[in-house]
């Protein structure tokens, strides 16, 4: 069963969020993002936000010890009681959908963008680890919970999804006995955190930072973080400069190595003799946009992002104030509002900001009184409105045919 008023594609800015199950992680969940997501600036970046439930339940007295229901839901559906109880904080901007199935195969699933598994189903788990969608799976007893997302080895995620009779999140006799255990709404403050912070990533937000993959537990605290794909790029230490020859650059390049020691020691050594058209060239033979920090020491961190958006990450151990941030565009330099955005947040704390375009720049920097501003109220206003640089114009912005000689090996 699924609802076909909808097209098989998610629309630009229009978000789904599939919860696969609404029992004690599931009904904890939702009832925490929505009110969180109801009002304020996330919302209003989108056009529409829809949280759709799926899972057949309905709802008994047992249920009421450990699950966000009320005497006045017992018998009805799990997902209708939910989108019930959440109707004071949704609208035409936010919805909740009530799907009163199980999903036992795509078909079952409306298209989505995020997806949380909150049922102990190892059909579902699979359902979603096999959609290529990103997923967070959460799986709760007792007082601890395991938390598995996209980021996760898929070896070690298909290990831990064996086939094997689904149970509940208590242990047995827990509700007889007054014994509840609150695992669930660990997970369930994991999940909902989850969603709203990727949320914010996916809109632009390149601060935001959803929780980690990680088994903890209430007594005795975080367990562990679990193994990450090895596919996964995560910000790296700092890399020693290093020009390289071309006919080592290029096999990375044009292989799509772009986590390669060579590409970024080379990116580091273009960034140290200011060679920014060059660090562009090889963002857009890359299809990927390119940033370079250098911290207070003079150390140099790359990170290689996607072909519309990459990360200011400073990693651990990098000393502020950061002395400059570089990074690419895809083909004209300006400041974006997720620039913007991560420029505000670093004021104080980052003195200067450069944005690469094909052939030109543009610069900002942190001052107290600047004669012209990036905005004229807020954190921006200590940043300085530059006009837009030629490379060939600037004498001290080199270029690989301008006037320095590649280092040999």
């Amino acid at each position: 069963m699924q609802d076909n008023n909808y097209t098989n594609q998610t629309q630009y800015n229009d978000y789904e969020i599939a919860v696969i199950g609404a029992g004690g992680i599931g009904s904890h969940l939702v009832s925490a993002l929505i009110p969180a997501l109801h009002r304020g600036g996330l919302l209003e970046s989108t056009k529409r936000i829809t949280v759709r439930l799926y899972d057949s339940d309905t709802v008994s007295e047992e249920n009421l010890a450990h699950q966000r229901f009320t005497y006045d839901d017992v018998g009805m559906h799990k997902v209708t009681a939910i989108e019930r109880s959440m109707c004071p904080f949704t609208g035409a901007r936010l919805r909740v959908v009530a799907c009163p199935w199980d999903v036992r195969d795509a078909s079952n699933m409306t298209p989505a963008d995020l997806i949380v598994v909150a049922v102990d189903s190892a059909e579902a788990r699979r359902v979603v680890h096999s959609s290529g969608t990103t997923f967070l799976d959460l799986r709760c007893l007792g007082d601890g919970y395991i938390a598995f997302d996209s980021s996760v080895d898929p070896d070690f995620v298909d290990g831990m999804t064996p086939d094997q009779p689904a149970r509940s999140c208590q242990h047995e006799d827990a509700i007889s006995s007054g014994n509840i255990e609150f695992g669930f709404i660990l997970a369930a403050a994991h999940g909902a955190q989850w969603v709203l912070q990727s949320l914010r990533w996916m809109t632009g937000q390149t601060l935001a930072l959803p929780p980690y993959p990680q088994t903890a537990n209430i007594t005795f605290g975080t367990l562990s973080r679990l193994p990450e794909d090895e596919q996964k790029l995560e910000p790296q230490g700092c890399v020693k400069p290093k020009i390289h020859t071309s006919n080592l650059v290029d096999p990375c390049i044009d292989t799509g190595d772009y986590d390669s020691g060579v590409v970024r020691e080379h990116i580091s050594g273009l960034a140290k003799k200011r060679r920014w058209q060059d660090i562009w060239q090889i963002g857009d033979r890359l299809l990927r946009e390119v940033s370079v920090l250098t911290d207070a020491e003079g150390k140099i961190y790359i990170d290689i992002g996607t072909s519309g958006e990459v990360r200011m990450s400073p990693p651990q151990g990098a000393k502020v104030p950061f002395k400059l941030w570089i990074h690419s565009h895809p083909r004209d330099a300006y400041w974006s509002s997720t620039d913007r955005d991560t420029i505000g947040c670093y004021t104080g704390l980052l003195q200067r900001a450069v944005v690469l375009g094909h052939d030109h720049y543009k610069m900002t920097r942190q001052t107290k009184s600047p004669a012209a501003s990036l905005e004229p109220e807020g954190p921006l206003s200590s940043w300085t409105s530059e006009p837009t640089v030629l490379y060939s114009d600037d004498p001290q912005t080199l270029s690989r045919n301008g006037r320095i000689k590649e280092e040999e090996e």
